[in-house]
């Protein structure tokens, strides 16, 4: 997975084969990138917990026309967030070292599905891993289906909750 990322990354002429170093410059702020932000029902609370963090926050929904352009602004980013589906495969345009944080559908013993996904795919490239996990008051499929029922879905997640996944992120890009 490493080779291919780095052949991906040179095939589109990415620059950037590591995230910012925290610290390194006067006001640099980390770069958070949120995919398919249409499923992430609070992105602008998100965001907004985000910066107050230091990120410098951007979203773009994934499946964009241009892939060298998409390609680019992921190489960009620090952090990658997305709640789980398609968008998160863009990972693979992330610099080394970069983290990725997967929101995880609320449903019933999905780990290894989420985890098998794009987690061992993430620490193949040499990615940071991060999963958060939607609780049953975070989405609105809890009155329609069975926990049982894995599908996509759209969340609000709880931003007591999301926050310290975020500060781990921060964590991750200085280890």
């Amino acid at each position: 997975m490493a080779d291919f990322a780095r052949f991906l990354r040179g095939a589109l002429a990415l620059p950037r084969d590591r995230p910012a170093v925290l610290g390194g410059a006067p006001g640099m702020r980390p770069r958070l990138l949120v995919v398919s932000p249409r499923r992430l029902l609070n992105l602008e609370e998100v965001a907004a917990a985000a910066d107050a963090l230091g990120f410098d926050v951007a979203s773009a929904e994934a499946g964009a026309d241009d892939v060298a352009e998409f390609a680019a602004r992921v190489n960009a980013a620090d952090v990658l967030v997305g709640v789980r589906g398609a968008g998160l495969t863009n990972q693979v345009f992330l610099p080394t070292e970069a983290v990725l944080v997967q929101i995880v559908p609320w449903g019933k013993k999905i780990e290894w599905v989420t985890t098998s996904s794009y987690g061992r795919a993430a620490a193949g490239m040499g990615l940071r891993y991060l999963e958060y996990y939607v609780g049953e008051e975070e989405t609105r499929l809890r009155d329609k289906y069975p926990r049982e029922t894995v599908m996509e879905q759209d969340v609000v997640v709880n931003l007591t909750r999301f926050r310290p996944v975020l500060l781990q992120a921060l964590d991750k890009l200085q280890q």
